[in-house]
């Protein structure tokens, strides 16, 4: 068993005297390997309970997420794409409109959601697999270093003779 990860203070218990202070984690939330298989980011929510000397504990689960999702990386390139405008207004015109209101900034997040992945389409469109050409290049380039090592070292013995 350990302890899941939480929002809370470092201690959860006091005995509030002035002339001996003494502060203890008593609130905990604990979890075994199974759960944390299940749910890798879960995390628990601690705070005051009113007139009791615990505190009220909230674990939120999040499952962990599907594929291999990697962070989104803008490249300045992508606008050369002949498309990108055309994507972007597309993307853009289809969500609702930004107004100055509290959801101001979640309609804003959903627009840039749905673009990550066309302009993700459009960087394939233009570049390829770029890692795996990029794992294929440094591959190829280590080949070719350890190639010419070898041959630079005959030269020296060859020489002797």
């Amino acid at each position: 068993m350990v302890d899941i990860a939480q929002v809370s203070p470092c201690y959860t218990w006091s005995n509030s005297q002035d002339d001996n202070p003494m502060s203890k984690k008593l609130d905990r939330v604990m979890v075994n390997s199974y759960w944390l298989q299940a749910f890798p980011q879960s995390y628990a929510t601690l705070e005051s309970g009113g007139v009791s000397d615990h505190l009220r504990m909230h674990v939120l689960l999040r499952e962990a997420p599907q594929g291999n999702m990697k962070p989104f990386k803008f490249f300045t390139h992508t606008t050369s794409h002949p498309r990108f405008l055309e994507v972007v207004d597309r993307i853009w015109n289809q969500t609702a409109p930004l107004y100055h209101s509290r959801f101001a900034l979640q309609l804003f997040q959903t627009k840039l959601k749905s673009l990550k992945f066309e302009l993700r389409a459009l960087k394939i469109d233009m570049y390829g697999d770029l890692p795996g050409r990029v794992k294929q290049a440094y591959s190829d380039l280590c080949e070719k270093q350890t190639a010419t090592i070898c041959k630079t070292r005959r030269w020296p013995r060859l020489k002797r003779l």
